[in-house]
């Protein structure tokens, strides 16, 4: 293993942290708690991906020991002094409706990395899966629970039991208030703490069945997708197959300029001390306007947008008359510019260069609610963007994306008009916290498959981003090596890590153990809508990036078999913008005492 090697940069704190965590832990928890049981998962190998040959069983393992023997494992040599197991005992979680029995080992890796493994008892297919985290994490996920397995919906493989799975807090707890300001603490959020958690499950299963798993996978959404490919770029061996989902890749940008600018852009005096010019009400209305200009295809009236680069709407074509005496169905001069700006998003104010990779896309605006706009709407009292979700991650993430810089800025002096600000600013953490670097060679050499996904709907994170760290690797690889262990997939109309009006039940863990354990590369993957008794009402097939679903013109439109593979709609790459440099190769930058 690697040592880690030691740097040590200067420590600050910010005065809003402590709030400011309580408030987003509640967020995110509820959030992803949501989208995920709403069915973020994925069908595995039932019928429900195409040409899926996934659940070709490998035989079931049983234990050698007694689950509680699992609490005499040592871990030092893993977490350093002070590791320790404090826990090891079957429990029964119900998935699908069926009982499954695993040997649940809890435990901490120094310093304070708190992590569970979930074994299964008599169902164990000699695979394991490490779990990705949401936000900036300090909560500890039940790895027995099909909601913290995302993408894997109606999968047999889980629903069976068929995964060692485990999850990790990262190195902290979400009711600290210090831990940003901790070197070690970083190191753990920043890339070690999924890797130890995984050392460690693999331990605890040699120790349980008396024999390693044969298949190892990473599974994760939003931040979980940057862990997801931070594990791709610093520990190429650790997975046999990753899916990195609406990935935070570019944690330093996403926490600063990006959510930033929602927060200026939605300001009525253009900075933190002003109230919100865009509510939930006028969200809708514009959401409605955009469907209406763009939505659907020919004899297909669902309203998604297939690639919304394709859109050429103008917000301003739904402006309020002069004099308008009701303003309900259209948008004030105010609400048109706002929208504009969180379309555009900031640029450079001499040279004109953009100043993010993306923006929320067309077709997002019904999610924006909670995020960019507030969840009330304009007839009622004003509220302050400090209460916007943009406004809380980025005063949160302060220390994290700027200790070492010149100075601590602010959501009021981020430069969103001076392209300066990458170098003076981003820099110091980019090799520490993004997971943007291209180069997946050592990855590839190992033998690893990568599924990368993106709801064109994203209201959190654009996927413009995700496709600009898509063609960086085809720029730095050569698109013919990535296509060898990469692909690709937006999904029009999801939201972030599910929801929206798209279709948000997608099969991914049966692509990603097929093409690694049978070396089938995934295609066309069926993706599904529900009802609020999780009965199938529609399904679409989505391609690998930049082809599109196509609506053949005949038959129920609702039935995936009546769509096929069509040509990208867009074809140009992503514009010239000034963190485009966060998307070359780069050495990993390393922190903390601990090791590996």
């Amino acid at each position: 293993m690697r040592g880690i090697r030691l740097e040590r940069l200067p420590r600050s704190t910010h005065a809003r942290f402590t709030s400011w965590f309580a408030r987003i832990a509640a967020t995110f928890a509820a959030t992803f708690a949501a989208t995920l049981a709403a069915g973020l998962l994925a069908a595995c190998g039932s019928g429900g991906s195409v040409g899926s040959t996934a659940n070709t069983p490998l035989a079931v393992v049983a234990p050698v020991t007694d689950c509680s023997k699992l609490a005499a494992v040592d871990i030092t040599d893993i977490g350093g002094s002070g590791s320790t197991i404090t826990s090891a005992t079957v429990t029964t979680a119900t998935i699908n409706g069926a009982s499954v029995n695993f040997c649940t080992v809890k435990g901490t890796l120094a310093p304070s990395n708190t992590f569970e493994v979930a074994l299964p008892v008599s169902t164990w297919t000699q695979r394991f899966a490490e779990l990705g985290c949401g936000g900036l994490c300090g909560t500890l996920s039940d790895p027995t629970q099909q909601s913290s397995f995302s993408f894997s919906y109606t999968c047999p493989l889980v629903q069976q039991g068929g995964f060692v799975t485990a999850a990790t807090d990262m190195g902290h707890s979400g009711q600290s208030s210090t831990w940003t300001s901790n070197e070690q603490q970083r190191a753990d959020f920043a890339y070690r703490g999924q890797h130890i958690t995984t050392l460690a499950a693999e331990k605890l299963i040699k120790a349980y069945y008396g024999q390693t798993q044969k298949y190892a996978y990473f599974i994760g959404c939003s931040d979980g997708g940057r862990e997801a490919l931070m594990a791709a770029q610093r520990y190429p061996a650790d997975y046999n197959g990753i899916i990195a989902g609406a990935p935070a890749a570019h944690f330093q940008i996403q926490n600063s300029l990006y959510h930033g600018w929602s927060v200026k852009s939605q300001s009525t005096t253009g900075d933190s001390t002003g109230n919100a010019i865009l509510y939930a009400d006028k969200a809708l209305v514009l959401h409605k306007a955009v469907v209406a200009a763009c939505g659907g295809q020919t004899g297909v009236a669902d309203g998604l947008l297939a690639d919304p680069r394709t859109c050429n709407f103008d917000p301003a074509s739904i402006e309020c008359a002069n004099g308008a005496t009701s303003t309900s169905n259209c948008l004030t001069a105010a609400e048109v510019a706002t929208a504009s700006k969180i379309y555009g998003g900031p640029v450079d104010a001499t040279t004109g260069e953009r100043m993010l990779a993306g923006s929320p896309q067309f077709g997002s605006e019904a999610n924006w609610i909670g995020v960019e706009v507030p969840t009330t709407n304009s007839t009622d009292t004003p509220v302050p963007v400090t209460s916007l979700f943009s406004y809380l991650i980025v005063s949160g993430a302060y220390n994290l994306i700027f200790t070492g810089s010149p100075t601590m800025p602010t959501v009021d002096t981020f430069g969103f008009t001076d392209t300066s600000f990458y170098a003076n600013y981003l820099q110091a953490n980019h090799a520490l916290n993004d997971a943007t670097n291209p180069d997946l060679s050592a990855f590839k050499k190992a033998g690893g498959k990568l599924i990368l996904w993106h709801g064109w709907a994203d209201q959190h994170i654009s996927p413009l981003f995700t496709i600009q760290y898509y063609e960086a690797m085809q720029n730095t690889m050569g698109a013919s090596t990535v296509s060898d262990f990469a692909r690709l997939y937006l999904v029009p109309g999801v939201g972030h890590c599910g929801g929206g009006e798209g279709f948000p039940n997608i099969d991914l863990v049966s692509q990603i153990t097929a093409w690694a354990e049978h070396g089938t590369a995934p295609n066309a993957v069926m993706t599904y809508q529900t009802d609020s008794s999780n009965a199938v009402t529609a399904s679409r097939p989505v391609y690998p990036y930049p082809a599109v679903a196509q609506y053949s013109g005949s038959g129920d439109w609702h039935s995936g078999a009546n769509w096929t593979q069509g040509a990208a709609l867009y074809n140009q790459p992503t514009h010239t913008w000034a963190g485009a440099s966060f998307y070359t190769p780069y050495t990993a930058a390393t922190l903390g005492v601990a090791a590996p």
